[in-house]
């Protein structure tokens, strides 16, 4: 069975990432619920506690950008976007059952944060300095999808209509001022090229929270034009992967004669097709399966047990050091695949979610308390440093989506009862 080996400590031991070898064709299920509780335990009782306290910039406002392994966060110039990703993160918390009251407080403390640093037409500014200065004029489209996704969630939580009223707003001026002439968006309003798919997997995925909180047609529109942007432009259709950079005319980038692609941007598009597709009933035209396949076929090293940064369109490793945010990226496309299968197929899936599990594990739980690590080196070794503070919308929303599957799976499991089966 597959097991993270915690010792007395709660941390997963450090001789390997690699999950205990499984029995051929074995039922995964009490495998998958011990995995996702031991994250869920983590996430409350390590993680959350410290960025809900030592993550507050109680003097300025918002939330730190990076947390040291010992010592308090420097203090220097701040992305807002972070904070937005924080409201989302706490959103999240509340959502898998975290204390109501305190993941309330650190959203309203990071709304009131983005409130004060958006624009007189609701953009939201990109950099400050260390004295909360605008740092960099002009807009980036991907703070907006942040932003965006921020407001969705909290208004999810706090149910305050002058949320909603600010998102519609807001995605009036996206559309007035980001519009490229063909299709999607500009990067920038100062510097809109390169044009990227980044911000738009970021809208996408604001607009599938919108979609299922109002029923305001902008937001089904949005998602749709976001997935035909992934099917015309964005995806390559040879290799299933999607391209990271754009000219002006939507013609992917090339360094020297080859194009670059990040796996785990690959993988965090599938899984907002697979949610699209869920939440409208539209046509992901098979796309999911194929991308999640090439994501891990071309991007997943198997020596570590995890997710490449970057490889060449020719399959040969770009970067083979391995962030934090393509391993849970890619336990959530694996999960959301195994959702659409039976039999063989569902159980590959799984096995490699459980894979997946393992390698954000020994990320999340083999460092300072609530704290992460968040490059793993070409050796296996981890880079030293902070923890980005950016990453916990990441790492909560793998734990989230590994939480409910779970909870689903346990309805196959009978001889687990619930309150053996639910962590407290």
């Amino acid at each position: 069975m597959f097991s993270f080996m915690f010792g007395r400590s709660g941390r997963r031991a450090e001789a390997s990432l690699q999950p205990q070898p499984l029995p051929p064709e074995a039922d995964l299920g009490p495998a998958l619920c011990s995995a996702a509780d031991n994250l869920r335990k983590h996430l409350f009782e390590e993680i959350l506690p410290l960025w809900s306290t030592v993550g507050l910039d109680h003097a300025r406002g918002g939330y730190v950008e990076a947390l040291p392994p010992v010592g308090a966060a420097k203090r220097g110039p701040r992305r807002v976007r972070v904070t937005a990703r924080q409201v989302y993160s706490f959103c999240e918390a509340a959502q898998l059952g975290w204390n109501r009251a305190a993941a309330v407080a650190c959203v309203r403390h990071g709304h009131r944060f983005l409130l004060t640093n958006s624009g007189p037409d609701g953009l939201l500014y990109n950099l400050l300095d260390e004295d909360n200065d605008v740092q960099e004029s002009g807009y980036q489209l991907v703070d907006q999808a942040f932003l965006l996704l921020a407001y969705a969630r909290a208004y999810h939580l706090l149910g305050d209509e002058d949320i909603a009223l600010r998102a519609r707003r807001l995605h009036q001026v996206i559309v007035g001022q980001f519009s490229h002439g063909d299709d999607g968006y500009r990067d920038g309003s100062n510097q809109p090229f390169p044009l990227r798919s980044t911000p738009h997997m970021h809208l996408l995925e604001a607009a599938l929270s919108w979609i299922a909180l109002s029923p305001d047609t902008i937001w089904t529109k949005l998602a749709e034009d976001m997935v035909a942007l992934l099917k015309s432009r964005l995806l390559d259709p040879e290799t299933a992967l999607v391209f990271s950079a754009f000219d002006p005319q939507w013609r992917p980038l090339k360094e020297g004669r080859m194009h670059r692609f990040e796996p785990g941007l690959t993988f965090e598009w599938a899984w907002l097709m697979m949610r699209w597709e869920e939440l409208t009933g539209g046509d992901t035209a098979g796309y999911p399966d194929r991308m999640v396949q090439a994501a891990e076929r071309l991007g997943h090293d198997v020596e570590r047990n995890v997710t490449v940064n970057a490889i060449w369109s020719n399959g040969a490793v770009s970067d083979a050091a391995a962030r934090l945010w393509p391993q849970t990226e890619r336990l959530k496309a694996w999960l959301a695949l195994s959702d659409r299968h039976f039999g063989r197929e569902a159980w590959t899936a799984e096995k490699r979610a459980l894979e997946a599990a393992a390698s954000v594990q020994a990320y999340v739980a083999n460092h300072a308390n609530g704290l992460w690590r968040d490059t793993m080196l070409n050796d296996g070794s981890f880079l030293p440093g902070e923890a980005p503070a950016s990453s916990l919308y990441h790492i909560i929303c793998a734990i989230g989506e590994f939480t409910r599957y779970a909870r689903r799976r346990r309805e196959s499991l009978p001889f687990l009862s619930f309150a053996e089966a639910e962590p407290a």
